[in-house]
């Protein structure tokens, strides 16, 4: 083998080693509080927020129509905010986010497109109260982990 290919192969393999490492670790650093940093510019933390509070303005609309007992409304408002949302995003920002936050993230959209399959394959209001609440301690698992910088 050249020794420009022996090069380059070191010089892949590095680059895909940092990859794969930044992929895994995102870019963070400890918080203060102990929660880890995850640090972004302005505009990618303000739009990951605003995804944030349409996924509880979605979950304080999907409360409302359990205790209407509307399950149609439910999928309705589920279904959008489910793996769907997750189309386009930035590969930049992925890269920075940690595995277990992009983990959670995936865990979060799919729970709402269960949430609305349950709801269309005619889940008791109970039932769908229990998904949802089960659903929540993802949220509330990774707001007590992480939190943004930048």
């Amino acid at each position: 083998m050249s020794r420009i290919a022996v090069i380059a192969l070191i010089v892949w393999g590095v680059t895909v080693s940092a990859a794969a490492y930044f992929f895994v670790s995102g870019y963070t650093t400890e918080g203060s509080d102990g929660r880890a940093v995850v640090m972004l510019s302005t505009a990618e933390r303000d739009g990951v927020l605003a995804e944030m509070r349409g996924l509880l303005e979605a979950t304080a609309d999907i409360t409302a129509a359990l205790a209407r007992n509307d399950t149609a409304a439910i999928a309705d408002i589920a279904r959008p905010i489910g793996t769907a949302a997750m189309a386009g995003e930035s590969p930049a920002l992925l890269a920075k986010l940690p595995l277990p936050f992009k983990e959670d993230g995936l865990r979060v959209h799919t729970g709402f497109d269960a949430l609305a399959d349950a709801a269309i394959a005619g889940a008791t209001t109970q039932d769908l109260t229990g998904l949802l609440s089960e659903h929540l301690l993802v949220c509330t698992g990774c707001h007590a982990a992480y939190r943004f910088g930048g």
